[in-house]
């Protein structure tokens, strides 16, 4: 078996650490069932690998990308730029999946996941576009906005000029100017947010204030070709600062320094984070 390859018993070796250190129950089904396929993934290749003279590295990011059949998908650390109508342009995040289409000088993006992030061109002329999500739609004539989404999470935020969001149940709802308002099924959260600090990942960095390390690994995931995996007490401890989101490994290892944690390096690029006692 070619060195760069994991063994077969890998993957045992992984779960066994991760039960050890966050206990059995906290190992969730999903996972086990997502990295049992790639475990199949994995020594499948291997095995064409060996009978055709090469090597096949599967990374699972690849492999479960959501959104594989949209118009446009990014791949991890992955950041593409998309021209439309009155040099108005959109910007999609990492691990970020959309269909595009016009009408009537509409621009209409559907986001399935992930992060785009809309600016006007320089002349502010009228571009009108519109983002659909599971949880809703932001419409804006020329006015920069950023949109996440997941499954049941939509987040919006403003820059300079207010956008209107409509929520899945009708419901029409003002994104002011310097503000943030997040969707959930829990509810409906608003908070103020600088435009700079909203954009920063689009120079390379993540931003966060008075936050936790929850949100960090949130932002450092789609950067990430493999897996970050926290236990719970390690998640909630509070957090704060600018972290570089263009070496992932080195701000991974910085944590490690700057935290009460323990980093644990497992195969398959499994980056486990624990609090210490």
């Amino acid at each position: 078996m070619p060195d760069n390859i994991p063994s077969p018993d890998a993957l045992d070796r992984t779960l066994a650490e991760m039960r050890r250190q966050l206990g059995a129950a906290k190992v969730g089904k999903a996972y086990e069932r997502r990295i049992n396929r790639r475990s199949f993934l994995m020594r499948t290749a291997t095995a064409a690998a060996l009978a055709g003279g090469g090597v096949y590295v599967a990374r699972d990011n690849d492999i479960d990308l959501p959104g594989m059949g949209a118009d446009v998908h990014t791949a991890t650390a992955q950041i593409s730029r998309i021209e439309l109508a009155a040099s108005s342009r959109i910007t999609l995040a990492p691990r970020t999946a959309v269909d595009i289409r016009h009408e009537q000088g509409v621009s209409l993006v559907r986001l399935r996941h992930g992060t785009v992030l809309f600016e006007p061109g320089e002349s502010r002329l009228s571009a009108a576009i519109r983002v659909e999500t599971r949880m809703g739609a932001v419409e804006t004539i020329s006015a920069p906005f950023q949109a996440s989404a997941s499954s049941q999470s939509l987040a919006v935020s403003a820059a300079d000029t207010p956008v209107a969001l409509h929520g899945q149940k009708g419901q029409l709802v003002l994104v002011p100017a310097g503000c943030t308002v997040a969707m959930s099924p829990s509810g409906m959260l608003r908070t103020t947010s600088l435009w700079d600090d909203v954009r920063a990942w689009t120079r390379g960095d993540l931003i966060v204030e008075s936050g936790t390390l929850r949100d960090v690994v949130v932002g450092l995931r789609p950067y990430w070709d493999g897996h970050i995996v926290m236990s719970p007490r390690a998640a909630d401890i509070p957090a704060a600062g600018v972290f570089s989101l263009l070496q992932v490994d080195r701000t991974l290892g910085q944590l490690g320094a700057d935290f009460p944690i323990q980093i644990s390096h497992l195969p398959f690029r499994t980056v486990l984070l624990t609090a210490i006692s």
